[in-house]
């Protein structure tokens, strides 16, 4: 009789209509989850990590550092679980990034940086208006990022694109912001005029204070009467230019006569162009419950319908990143790989079992895997991204190996007992491999329990939700084939499994395949110690492949986009700059077809610039090949130096990190380092990060001078600011486009003139006007664009590009140019933070899968009720990753992440094979004398279902392994995952199938031996106690 482990297929069985009603039903729970699902790229995932933001404006690096920064570092170097406190001091402020742990509650680290700002915000400047703290989401990136260009002027065009684009785009469903930048509101600019100041003797103090006085408006409290209650609010606003302009300064004397007042454009600070022509930027954000790609979708339409409306003519908007089509990128590729696979796994197991319906049932399960998978992500709340489907897109070759198990158990019961009622053969083959089918999903499953509750890394948080949709899917696919498969195979004939002969066959001749396998198996165990040696020499051969095959993180090397930094020596105009870009997008467009470019879009300020070229997606050539091809003729700068560079080594690139306690010591050191590092065969584009040309105007005001005439440092600061970079007034709430800035500013030739400048009116003095020069000192000196400190202490980073090596050999050239460098005491260098993520992540791999491999033999070890044989199908995990490096080898393949990913998921899949082979030949429970035979029958048996169920896995990966399918679109390849596991599986199985059922022979031959060992030693034991 079935035991209680096939219970659940006899109660399907049993109740036909009702487990056929709930299999629809999760069919159809699948088909609608996968419309209602949010659609996203990345799930919802905190990124752990803090930024806070002190804007000082127009101070030094060098004070912000002393004044601000480190304050702060000071205060919040106290916070707990600080993995990395990072900062960066320039002219417009403090930046301080903290990384805590993935652990760690990012609301309740904000709350607390928060806390610790406030307890020291009265060391801080008491100009230093408000510090913001940021934290960081994968759901606050853009869904989509647009491009604005136009043969006309873009720079007045604010009001058109915020009426007509900006918020069309805001009341869209579903989004929730919309920001507009690269074109500014208008503002009202009063710019006083210096001769003007000087010849009415007006104090340009007493104008400033005037102005902050004026334009109002307050509640002043309610007149109460015995009938009602009157609200007082007095106003003194502006509701005209003239209103400012007919203000009194002095007696006799207007704002309109020592100033003029008029509409202007803000002054720029940066520049975009695409395609060579001025750019404005559009980023549109979705709200966090709103679906991906119907909001994208959305967006899309009405931004191609506004293009094409008549106020746009001539204005081109650029669709530069799209979320949405990065999904549905995946989408495609999950269900184009699905098809594939299923189409192989489906022509493969027909070839095996010769019947179109029996055929049609196994590969059912993958669909209705899948809808269930699907069903469930939805009633757990979990969404649709990138990352789950790269676990459904992983699972699909997996998902009929339980089917496929089950149905040649039913077979093989048939084949014995013929003449037995249909359903007792269908309940014995399957109660035969029931338990072995679900040790085998529970292994594949227990792969990645080490990374969903194991420690928390970025790469591990992001593979936890691949492995919960494998695991699901799988979950669903054991399900399916214990109740639907058994249920559908009750209603046909049991003939239908059997293999069709060919005429002239013996109904149970061998195969030419078995007979091979039967003679060469028979011989491996028949000669244990020849057998041993030859597996030793295949485990012994992996060091050729480990010394070839070199590790590498660059997943996306061939993308689609280029990105050059120009690293502007020095603050310059903006125009200066601009015409810097001008000239390099000159050449780039010149050679358009020869650097199969598609298009070019550049960001440029007052002292940097970069360039993202866009690349067509049919280009021959390999990156590294583009890049030489462009730099032959790449145009010299005096100013700048153009060179590549997809990542900053700030922000994790390749990269030497100098720290120690001064700055102009690790510059110095940085000029001896960076000639060195040029000189590493495979670097290219090495320079230090910091700028060293910059210069910079110090006033030093005569505080003597300065009290004499009534003044302190700080009023002569102030002036000389406002004049420089304005002031900024209560708004202008009277416009018909709604409120416009105010800003107080001086005449515009004191921007650009010293001599102007000295001559700025400060104050009045006894009648005579007194002038910047009267109180200052004028000095030039050069200065730092920024200082960055790296765990409180000052740091300075070297960075470059590889060129046609891997990490691992850049590290290895690097450490030998480094170790002839003799640095000063208390300075010290390390390798950058790409080098410390890969090593991170390699190492919590290789800790991870030990992990995965201990809890695999705990669980055969409790399934077996033996400690030795699950060393058995350990074995087939060892040799499956001798396979992949062997794979790898032969491919041309770097072992990256991803192919880690994959032994991850392979550990998972070859022990299954094993698992139901010796389940079986346990299940004969043979005599020791008896064991060679059994076991040779057995694995004769298994030859059939090992074959189908490794192919249908391999022909799963196929498409993947060959296409160029990435993760999004736009991410790592899935090509070295897919290689891994094709690699490990194939030379796993042709191993398998002789070193398992070997050891098994071995191991039970030794136990028995250990048993009679032990009996002896008892015996023996007891004879000498009867003795004595």
């Amino acid at each position: 009789m079935p035991s209680k482990a096939s219970n659940l297929t006899a109660l399907a069985i049993r109740k036909p209509v009702t487990t056929m009603m709930l299999c629809l039903t999760m069919l159809l729970m699948g088909i609608v989850s996968s419309q209602i699902l949010p659609l996203e790229k990345w799930p919802g995932i905190d990124i752990p990590e803090m930024m806070i933001n002190a804007p000082y404006q127009a101070s030094t690096p060098a004070e912000v550092e002393r004044l601000v920064t480190k304050p702060l570092e000071e205060a919040l170097s106290t916070m707990g679980g600080i993995k990395e406190l990072r900062s960066n001091s320039n002219e417009h402020g403090a930046e301080i990034g903290i990384e805590v742990e993935w652990e760690s509650s990012l609301t309740g680290k904000a709350i607390e940086a928060r806390e610790k700002i406030d307890a020291i915000r009265h060391l801080l400047p008491e100009d230093l208006q408000r510090i913001f703290v940021y934290q960081f989401s994968t759901a606050d990136m853009p869904i989509l990022t647009l491009r604005i260009s136009s043969e006309r002027e873009l720079k007045n065009s604010y009001q058109l694109l915020n009426n007509y684009l900006k918020k069309p785009l805001e009341r869209l469903s579903g989004v929730s912001k919309v920001e507009l930048y690269g074109v500014d509101p208008r503002q009202i600019s009063i710019r006083l005029l210096s001769d003007r100041i000087a010849s009415h003797q007006i104090d340009p103090r007493e104008v400033t204070y005037l102005l902050q006085k004026h334009n109002f408006t307050i509640n002043a409290g309610s007149l109460k009467t015995s009938e009602n209650t009157i609200r007082i609010s007095p106003k003194g606003e502006y509701t005209r230019l003239n209103d400012i302009r007919n203000l009194m300064v002095k007696e006799n004397v207007y704002l309109g006569d020592i100033a003029s007042v008029e509409f202007e454009q803000p002054e720029r600070f940066e520049g975009r162009h695409l395609d060579r022509s001025y750019a404005i930027g559009v980023n549109v954000f979705k709200e966090s419950s709103a679906n991906l790609v119907e909001v994208a979708g959305r967006a899309v339409k009405l931004v191609d319908e506004i293009s094409d409306s008549p106020q746009f003519n001539g204005v081109n908007i650029y669709l530069m990143e799209d979320q949405a089509k990065g999904v549905t990128d995946s989408l495609s590729d999950l269900l184009k790989a699905g098809a594939i696979g299923a189409l192989l796994s489906f022509i493969v197991l027909y070839l095996f079992i010769r019947n179109t319906t029996v055929t049609t049932l196994v590969v059912a399960s993958v669909p209705f895997s899948i809808c269930i998978a699907l069903a469930v992500m939805y009633m757990l709340d979990y969404s649709l991204n990138i990352l789950s489907m790269m676990g459904l897109l992983l699972a699909v070759g997996m998902l009929v190996d339980n089917s496929v198990v089950i149905t040649e158990s039913i077979s093989a019961e048939h084949q014995k007992t013929p003449n037995e009622n249909k359903v007792t053969n269908i309940l014995k083959g399957v109660d035969k491999v029931s338990l072995a089918v679900m040790t085998g999903t529970l292994t594949t499953m227990i792969v990645f329990l080490p990374n969903i509750v194991g420690e928390k890394v970025q790469l591990t948080v992001f593979l936890e939700h691949v492995a919960i949709a494998i695991c699901i899917s799988l979950a669903a696919s054991l399900v399916v084939a214990k109740t639907l498969l058994p249920l559908l195979l009750s209603k046909i004939s049991l003939d239908d499994l059997v293999k069709k002969s060919k005429k002239g066959d013996g109904e149970n001749k061998p195969d030419r395949l078995k007979a091979k396998y039967h003679k060469s198996l028979g011989w491996a165990l028949s000669h244990p110690k020849i057998t041993g040696v030859i597996a030793l020499l295949i485990l012994v051969s992996t060091a050729i492949p480990m010394g070839v095959v070199t590790s590498d993180n660059d997943d996306n090397q061939d993308g689609t986009r280029l990105f050059m930094r120009y690293h502007v020596e020095g603050q310059f105009p903006l125009e200066h700059v601009e015409k810097m870009v001008d000239r390099m997008e000159e050449y780039l467009y010149s050679n358009q077809e020869n650097f199969f470019i598609d298009s070019v879009y550049s960001y440029y300020s007052t002292e940097r610039a970069e360039s993202t070229l866009i690349l067509k997606e049919d280009r021959n050539i390999s990156m590294s090949e583009l890049k030489e091809r462009i730099r032959e003729n790449l145009p010299n700068f005096a100013e700048a130096k153009p060179e590549f560079g997809w990542r900053s080594a700030q922000s994790g690139g390749v990269s030497v990190t100098l720290t120690g306690p001064s700055t102009d010591m690790l510059l110095e050191l940085s000029n001896q380092i960076v000639p060195v590092l040029k000189h590493v065969d495979g670097l290219v584009d090495v320079r230090s990060e910091v700028s060293q040309h910059q210069k910079e105007m110090v006033l030093v005001i005569d505080r003597y001078k300065a009290n004499l005439l009534g003044l302190d440092s700080q009023e002569v600061a102030q002036t000389v600011g406002t004049a420089l970079r304005g002031l900024e007034l209560r708004s202008f709430r009277h416009d018909p486009n709604g409120e416009v800035k105010i800003r107080l500013l001086f005449d515009e030739r004191l921007k650009y003139s010293l001599d102007n400048l000295k001559k700025l009116p400060i104050t009045q003095f006894e009648g005579r006007t007194i002038t910047l020069e009267n109180v200052a000192e004028f000095r030039t000196q050069p200065r730092l664009a920024s200082i960055y400190r790296e765990n409180r202490q000052t740091a300075l980073t070297i960075g470059g590009n590889l060129n046609d090596i891997t990490m691992e050999e850049a590290q290895q050239r690097i450490e030998k140019a480094m170790e002839n460098l003799s640095l000063p005491s208390g300075y010290n260098w390390k390798l950058g933070k790409g080098f410390d993520r890969q090593q991170e992540d390699e190492n919590i791999m290789l800790v991870n899968m030990l992990l995965a491999l201990a809890m695999i033999y705990i669980v055969m070890a409790a399934l077996f009720e033996s400690l030795l044989l699950p060393a058995a199908i350990i074995s087939s995990i060892i040799y499956s990753i001798v396979g992949v490096f062997w794979f790898f080898l032969f491919t041309g393949t770097s072992m990256s992440v991803m192919g880690m990913i994959g032994i991850l998921i392979l550990m998972g899949i070859v022990v299954n094979n094993g698992i139901v082979l010796i389940d079986q030949i346990n299940q004969k429970t043979p005599k020791l004398d008896e064991l060679e035979s059994v076991i040779r029958d057995v694995c004769i048996t298994r030859l059939r279902p090992v074959l189908m169920t490794v192919a249908t896995t391999v022909l799963g990966m196929v498409p993947l392994a060959l296409g160029s399918t990435q993760i999004g679109g736009d991410g790592p390849s899935y090509s070295p995952l897919a290689i891994a596991i094709i690699g490990g599986l194939v030379f796993s199985t042709i191993t398998s199938l002789f070193l398992v059922p070997w050891c098994y022979l071995i191991f039970t031959k030794l136990a028995h031996k250990t048993s009679i060992g032990f009996n002896n030693a008892s015996g023996f034991a007891k004879r000498l106690t009867k003795v004595s």
